[in-house]
């Protein structure tokens, strides 16, 4: 699987993860160009 790199206002990756809030999250195409996400809840502070 090779993950998305994104760089834009409000939404960028580092080494392929995102931190959205509370959750992580990370970005791949399949075999067909679908882009999938798959996330994780992080812990409360």
């Amino acid at each position: 699987v090779v993950f998305e790199d994104y760089d834009f206002p409000g939404l960028k990756t580092v080494n392929h993860v995102c931190v959205l809030g509370a959750e992580k999250a990370a970005w791949f195409k399949d075999t067909e160009g679908n882009y999938l996400c798959i996330h994780e809840d992080l812990p409360p502070a």
